[in-house]
């Protein structure tokens, strides 16, 4: 299958599995099909007591071999080892009780605060998004995960026009000030060109790790504000011949990852 190629949506998956940690609990957004690949390809390798439950449906830990566009579709709850409901939700979030949630935005700037009401001037925006959504609940989660299917500059902005869910807020030590020790911003971004974290003195965002078909060069070029570089980015390895097979016959039956362009 190695042979076969993969799309970087394939590769965006597998990065996101190899960053899970076996026995965490977190959950993952209605329009989160790449993360939920990437957790259950985790359940399936290295991290077995993995649990993450789809917040549109509350199905938690859906055995999907047809991976769904929206985490909200009734077949997850098909294969779910059980439903959450909202106020079990709301619980576990004041509770802070979720180790993890995969969270996206409109705009996502470079303290990883993120964007989803609008853009532009608050009573004339430009782009009018769903609201705050889940994002207002980010001090709920002991850590966060960003990913977005486009990294262009106007994704990733110098600061966001507003904040739907904090990040680092205005990095530094700004975060601690509002939010509760036990609730910590977000640990890495997940993007088609690389994985990200922040630098723990300035909480700014950093370049990790380059997927094969990009450069540092490439990466800055596509981010609207100047980005750290860690000392040792590595390129992620291609995905494994066992990868793809578990992907395309366990977890994507149908090919929702393989519509995305092929990078390797």
């Amino acid at each position: 299958m190695a042979d076969e190629g993969y799309t970087w949506a394939e590769m965006m998956a597998i990065s996101i599995a190899h960053e899970m940690s076996d026995g965490e609990f977190g959950s993952v957004g209605a329009a989160s099909h790449i993360p939920a690949a990437g957790l259950r390809l985790a359940q399936l390798t290295h991290a077995p007591d993995l649990t993450f439950f789809c917040g549109g449906s509350g199905a938690a830990n859906p055995k999907i071999a047809r991976l769904t566009e929206s985490s909200a579709d009734y077949r997850n709850l098909v294969t779910a080892e059980y439903q959450y409901s909202l106020d079990d939700v709301v619980d576990f979030e004041t509770a802070v009780r979720f180790d993890f949630a995969f969270l996206g935005g409109m705009q996502i700037d470079k303290y990883g605060n993120l964007n989803m009401a609008l853009i532009g001037d608050w009573a004339k925006p430009k782009v009018r998004g769903p609201g705050t959504i889940g994002l207002i609940f980010t001090g709920g989660f002991k850590t966060s995960y960003i990913y977005t299917e486009h990294h262009t500059p106007k994704v990733f902005v110098d600061k966001v026009d507003f904040v739907s869910g904090a990040g680092w807020l205005d990095g530094g030590a700004s975060r601690s000030k509002v939010y509760r020790p036990e609730s910590a911003g977000p640990r890495r971004v997940f993007t088609p060109l690389g994985v990200f974290d922040f630098e723990p003195v300035t909480k700014h965002m950093r370049v990790l790790k380059i997927h094969p078909w990009t450069t540092v060069e490439q990466i800055q070029e596509a981010t609207g504000f100047e980005l750290l570089v860690a000392d040792d980015v590595q390129t992620v390895t291609p995905p494994t011949a066992h990868e793809l097979e578990l992907l395309r016959t366990r977890i994507d039956r149908d090919g929702v990852l393989r519509r995305y362009p092929t990078v390797g």
